[in-house]
């Protein structure tokens, strides 16, 4: 790796970055979904655990069946008493 000598440096490190590009595919997927749904994916509801191609995944499935039940596809349970 190249030694990094100033501020640009780093920034441009960041650029180059594969896993900072924007995924097209993933935001016309969630576009249908809302198109489909009436409401966006709520990704911060989700574990960071779960990949782009796992949530892309279960949105086209819901799309396709047109159910809604992303959380249940992901086993995603959301519990009103606890707030982490």
């Amino acid at each position: 790796m190249d030694k990094i000598k100033n501020a640009d440096d780093f920034l441009n490190a960041f650029s180059n970055d594969q896993t900072l590009q924007i995924d097209e595919e993933y935001y016309d997927i969630e576009d249908k979904f809302q198109e489909v749904f009436g409401h966006r994916v709520p990704r911060e509801m989700l574990p960071d655990s779960f990949s782009m191609e796992d949530i892309k995944k279960a949105m086209r499935q819901c799309i396709e069946n047109r159910t809604d039940n992303l959380f249940e596809i992901l086993k995603v349970e959301i519990n009103d008493e606890y707030l982490y």
